[in-house]
């Protein structure tokens, strides 16, 4: 397997304009970067199994917060952020509730990556904007 190249953080590239929501985001890349090192080192399945359980724990805990956030300003814009969270968390429990954490594969890992980066840069920061730009 080839090194999963690690996530750099950038404020320009990552970051919303809410401090809560951005410390957030930051921790959740960070926890994919603990995910990608063990992997690309090979690490005992026991460790990358704690650690995509980490990053499941800390990626739902965020996606509340995130969307109590989102509530406080527009319950009608809500619907489809939360459509969006809870696809991806089902598919978290799934890999946990089969115990293919323990198989966690590159692809796998390009999975969680993409679609977590997708959703800061794109969903998140469209929605935000949005919500501030509203009268």
């Amino acid at each position: 397997m080839t090194d999963k190249p690690l996530i750099i953080w950038d404020k320009n590239t990552f970051e919303i304009g809410i401090e809560l929501i951005d410390a957030q985001h930051k921790k959740l890349v960070g926890y994919i970067n603990e995910l990608a090192l063990a992997i690309n080192n090979n690490q005992e399945t026991a460790l990358i199994t704690e650690l995509f359980k980490k990053l499941h724990d800390y990626t739902i805990f965020h996606f509340k917060a995130e969307e109590g956030y989102i509530l406080s300003l527009s319950k009608n814009d809500c619907l489809l952020h939360q459509l969006q969270h809870k696809h991806f968390s089902e598919e978290l429990d799934r890999i946990l509730t089969l115990g293919e954490s323990a198989k966690i594969s590159e692809e796998l890992l390009y999975f969680l990556t993409d679609w977590l980066l997708h959703h800061i840069q794109i969903e998140d920061k469209k929605f935000f904007i949005q919500l501030q730009t509203k009268p």
